[in-house]
């Protein structure tokens, strides 16, 4: 059952500037949520302190109404799955890269399962024996969307998904993760493309100088 997602009034001090000036957000379960804003306004610092990656100097960030602080940090992880703007993949093969999270957790992938969640991201199946560092900036892109999704995460949280990608990818990029949020996976994208933003759907924050806004 997937979990509501929320930063409580977040603030990040960095040499004296307020990078995070108090922000705030609410992703419902089965919701998709843009953060778009120019650099600079604290978008992606943002996102990595909502992904437990960073730790604020105030505020909270919880899920399922619980203090992210209290959940163990591989099972949060787990459950917000965050993809950075260059997703690195592992030494080996792309099916590797996937068995790598469930492995993890003492679990294994079937090869029925591989191929779905590559499917899934609008890849081939051959993809799976290819040597993941080889790929392309958008192959990785997918292939890292289902390294995530073998997890089971109950979101998934993109920082600049689509900044080193040409438009065509992009916006392949911006489709699969509306396919994705109507499967009923909560989806967070952070991007300085307002077209990427408004095509995801859902809600629209404006980040500016720290603080969030729902553009209305």
């Amino acid at each position: 059952m997937t979990s509501t997602l929320e930063a409580r009034e977040l603030v990040v001090v960095r040499e004296d500037r307020r990078i995070l000036d108090g922000a705030s957000i609410l992703v419902p379960p089965g919701e998709a949520v843009a953060i778009q804003g120019p650099s600079g306004s604290g978008k992606s610092t943002f996102a990595r302190a909502l992904a437990t990656l960073l730790e604020p100097d105030a505020g909270a960030v919880l899920l399922g109404g619980l203090d992210a602080q209290r959940i163990a940090p591989t099972q949060f992880r787990t459950r917000v799955a965050f993809l950075a703007q260059q997703p690195a993949m592992f030494e080996g093969s792309v099916l590797r890269n996937l068995e790598a999270g469930p492995q993890v957790h003492g679990k294994s992938l079937s090869d029925v399962r591989a191929s779905e969640l590559i499917r899934a991201v609008g890849l081939d199946e051959p993809i799976l024996q290819r040597e993941a560092r080889t790929l392309s900036g958008g192959e990785k892109q997918r292939v890292a969307l289902a390294r995530a999704l073998a997890n089971e995460p109950e979101v998934l949280l993109l920082d600049e998904p689509t900044a080193a990608l040409d438009p065509d990818a992009g916006e392949r990029i911006v489709a699969l993760l509306r396919e994705l949020r109507a499967r009923g996976l909560s989806v967070v994208m952070v991007t300085h493309e307002e077209s990427h933003a408004r095509a995801l759907g859902g809600t629209l924050y404006r980040c500016e100088r720290g603080r969030l806004a729902i553009d209305s």
